[in-house]
């Protein structure tokens, strides 16, 4: 599928079933493996510049299997720097159904960081936050998913600066050594060496000297810059409980997953506050662009590292919010589970799913 040839695919869903309860209760029979290889042909097909740039609504329900790492991660090449996968541009999704997945507690940090514009999250039957503790936490965890992707970007961005570093000091003992010196060569000059060869130079190695005093002059501003976390997109949350949470519990789950949010989105306020105060100090401070890039630039070199970010003019007050009176709604949080039954709020993640999907899973 990653190599099909470019076209429209918005909407994809691979469904395994479930095996009946009846068989487990009967024989040792454990849930088949269908899908062998996912990890790396799922993180190949969700970075395929023929399918991803149209890839809206995702439902990729395989019962028991670890899903995140092959859904979010990417396989960089060998030639690729180590920062490769945080820069690998990632399906603009606004809705995922990973129901009956294995996803683990601190997983749901990852794909809320991977996907910044997803507005349905589907984790019904997943092995994580079933119990009546932990809902403060993961509303707070679920409003600041922004800031932690900021953070992790700003590591790859230290990770290119030091790496362009290196190779602007290798590339100027290229050209020190490249010098020829003027005068008479003695007799005694050796014509062989015990030297280790040096490496083969790299193409940056051709930079002329003026070239690579913009390149480092770009890297120590890049050095100073900090990055504006984007606010949640995150519209509905859909999760399965424990069967002995009664419903009548699900008023005080809901209460409590909105009080973790609320101070979450308090936080991130402060976030964007102090970012402006340090942008006015003269700092430089970047944001995410809207648009998704799935090519390569042509300086590879000098832009790489700053793919995907552009700057922000320190007197637009729009771009850092307000720290007062922030509104942010919390997702829609539904305990009901797959299948068109009762007790499911009003415009649920599973609604939209059934709208889009055509069908009632």
């Amino acid at each position: 599928m990653a190599r099909w040839p470019s076209g429209a695919l918005p909407v994809l869903s691979i469904v395994q079933d479930t095996c009946d309860a009846g068989i487990g209760q009967k024989q040792a029979f454990a849930q088949p493996i269908v899908f062998f290889r996912l990890d790396p042909c799922l993180s190949l097909l969700l970075h395929s510049p023929n399918t991803a740039p149209t890839l809206k609504w995702l439902r990729l329900r395989i019962p028991a299997r670890p899903i995140a790492r092959p859904l979010c991660g990417m396989t960089p090449s060998e030639t690729s720097p180590r920062y490769a996968s945080d820069l690998a541009p990632s399906p603009d999704l606004e809705f995922l159904d990973i129901s009956t997945c294995n996803i683990l507690d601190n997983e749901l940090d990852m794909i809320l960081m991977r996907f910044p514009s997803l507005k349905h999250l589907l984790l019904d039957g997943c092995p994580l936050f079933r119990g009546e503790r932990d809902w403060s936490d993961i509303g707070k965890r679920c409003a600041l998913a922004g800031v932690r992707r900021a953070k992790q970007r700003e590591k790859a961005l230290k990770a290119w600066i030091e790496a362009g570093q290196v190779e602007n000091n290798f590339d100027a003992d290229e050209n020190l050594e490249r010098r020829a010196k003027r005068g008479r060569k003695g007799l005694a000059t050796a014509t062989i060496s015990l030297r280790e060869p040096r490496p083969v130079a790299s193409p940056s190695s051709s930079r002329t000297p003026s070239q690579l005093l913009t390149s480092q002059s770009s890297l120590q501003r890049a050095a100073r810059a900090r990055i504006l976390p984007s606010p949640p997109t995150l519209g509905t949350l859909c999760i399965t409980v424990t069967p002995w949470i009664s419903p009548d519990k699900f008023s005080m789950l809901r209460a409590e997953f909105e009080a973790g949010w609320a101070e979450g989105v308090a936080l991130l306020a402060v976030t964007k506050a102090r970012l402006r105060s340090s942008a006015r100090n003269g700092c430089r401070v970047m944001r995410f662009s809207s648009t998704v890039t799935f090519e390569t630039s042509q300086d590879e070199w000098l832009e790489e590292g700053l793919e995907g970010l552009q700057i922000i003019d320190p007197a637009d007050a729009s771009a850092f919010g307000s720290q007062d009176n922030v509104q942010i709604p919390p997702p829609i949080l539904c305990f009901a589970g797959p299948g068109k039954g009762t007790n499911h709020e009003a415009h649920c993640g599973h609604s939209v799913g059934w709208e889009v999907m055509k069908d009632e899973l």
